[in-house]
């Protein structure tokens, strides 16, 4: 079953529900406007069901990280320490910022790959049916 309760004309409703980490199991070919709606029509008119995906490639998806956190932290202290005239706070704000800008672009191992085999079982267990 895929996430498309209310037939929805978009490609998101052609994902699984709850989605998975990745976005598509194979990558949607869209040739028209409203490509995934149009082809839900023609599989009406035709009863036929939409093909599945045949061949599944490994995806990279990036590493959960802290840094989006740390930076958020540290980008806000000196914006409210700016209003305040608060100074050493401001200072050492903007000391975090940069500190976790430079963790973040010096970082190792960036991605996880995720197998075909779980990304075609995926596919099997919760019935996606890739159609574009």
């Amino acid at each position: 079953m895929t996430g498309d309760p209310w037939n929805g004309r978009t490609l998101e409703w052609s994902t699984a529900s709850p989605p998975p980490a990745w976005n598509f199991s194979v990558l949607p070919r869209v040739a028209e406007r409203d490509g995934y709606w149009n082809t839900k029509q023609r599989a009406v008119a035709t009863t036929e069901r939409p093909a599945r995906a045949s061949e599944y490639q490994p995806i990279e998806m990036p590493k959960n990280s802290a840094s989006a956190s740390s930076t958020r932290s540290s980008r806000s202290s000196p914006g409210f320490a700016l209003i305040w005239h608060i100074w050493w706070i401001a200072a050492l704000g903007v000391f975090g910022a940069f500190v976790a800008f430079l963790v973040f672009a010096f970082r190792d191992g960036e991605e996880v790959e995720i197998a075909a085999e779980t990304i075609a079982q995926f596919d099997r267990t919760h019935q996606v049916e890739v159609v574009l």
